[in-house]
């Protein structure tokens, strides 16, 4: 399993970034690797939920996304599954005067037993580190246009 956590300070009102994190079409306009999602709720993020996303490349083209803990405008916990890669994210948003501190903790790991620990790593841990830094800054600029 690798770890880790991000930050980033948003200058948008918490309502407006939890809304870009749970409305599907705004997922879409901050995350280019996504193409749709195909089955997502109008209540769409509820615990118990199973959402699929159709990805746009890559050998793996279905992510399943289970939201596990929602707290509206404050936590949103999901368990997402790519191929043999597994996460557990959690975004949490904190106001801060008219803007917004949105932190997300990940943890990253492969199901594949012998390889995954080295893998994990050397390169899946660093590459899901690296995305996650992007969307986060993708997620900035869309807040912030507005």
């Amino acid at each position: 399993m690798y770890p880790f956590v991000l930050m980033v300070e948003i200058n948008a009102p918490v309502s407006r970034v939890w809304r870009a994190l749970c409305d599907p079409p705004e997922v879409l306009a901050w995350d280019p690797a996504l193409a749709a999602a195909l089955d997502a709720p109008d209540d769409y993020p509820r615990p118990g939920q199973h959402v699929k996303w159709r990805c746009r490349s890559g050998p793996f083209r279905v992510l399943h996304d289970r939201p596990q803990e929602v707290e509206e405008g404050r936590r949103l916990r999901s368990l997402l599954a790519l191929g043999p890669y597994r996460y557990d994210e959690t975004y949490m948003l904190e106001a801060v005067g008219k803007s917004c501190r949105l932190t997300v903790a990940v943890s990253v790991w492969m199901v594949v037993p012998v390889v995954h620990s080295l893998f994990e790593l050397l390169y899946l841990g660093p590459a899901t580190q690296r995305a996650f830094t992007d969307s986060l800054g993708a997620i900035k600029n869309l807040c912030e246009m507005e």
